[in-house]
């Protein structure tokens, strides 16, 4: 946990996709928010002793919010149900200075970002910032289902959704996810960022290795 705390208003809440809400976090003077880099997150305070982290999921060169994605979990220890049940507009939670434990290695001439469900959130805030640099970059995020998809519009939307493929588990004839295609023929430039579930994750690095990807051109994340 940071020791440099500080109260931020919810500007505003969204469903993003079923069981997935958006919070926009701003300072309530109006002050501008420390700067982030592409895969930071921050601490939230959701109640006195109970802090969780959240990966920032817009553009790095926004400085007046911090956009955070929350996936409820009723299976846990009810951090994300107290978050997306209770918190509304106008409330004030606490958070930490953003810190940054995945971030983009600004080296690399080729970038290939895989998201699994809310993994989505450092990736986005990752495609936002590559979509503003020459670095050649493509998306991939897979999810349960179209609804459980969550930013669908606004990546359909973005400067980078002819970059972007979609895969849902349940869609009927849609083409699934081929790793050993997607990975293949890595160059030494080339660099893989993962963030989703643990079996995820895995299951791209593994992917990754068969390929012949080098390890240390390979980050991952899970889930928050």
């Amino acid at each position: 946990m940071s020791g440099l705390w500080k109260a931020l208003k919810v500007a505003a809440k969204a469903k993003e996709a079923d069981d997935i809400a958006s919070f926009e976090l701003v300072d309530p003077t109006g002050e501008a928010l420390p700067r982030y880099s592409a895969g930071a997150h921050i601490d939230v305070e959701i109640a006195p002793g109970l802090v969780r982290q959240y990966s920032l999921c817009n553009d790095p060169r926004e400085q007046h919010r911090y956009l955070i994605g929350v996936l409820r979990e009723p299976a846990s220890r009810g951090g994300s149900v107290t978050l997306v049940d209770t918190v509304v507009p106008g409330a004030l939670i606490r958070t930490s200075e953003p810190r940054n434990h995945f971030a983009l290695d600004p080296s690399a001439t080729r970038v290939v970002l895989m998201a699994g469900g809310i993994g989505i959130t450092p990736i986005l805030c990752m495609a936002e910032h590559l979509a503003t640099t020459s670095t050649r970059f493509e998306l991939h995020y897979c999810t349960r289902s179209r609804a459980r998809t969550a930013f669908r519009d606004r990546i359909s939307r973005s400067p980078f959704s002819n970059r972007t493929r979609f895969y849902f588990d349940d869609a009927r004839g849609s083409v699934p996810l081929d790793l050993s295609e997607t990975l293949k023929q890595p160059g030494p430039g080339d660099h893989l960022y993962v963030c989703g579930p643990n079996g995820f994750i895995e299951a791209v690095l593994g992917g990754a290795v068969r390929a012949g990807w080098r390890q240390d051109n390979c980050t991952k994340s899970s889930s928050r």
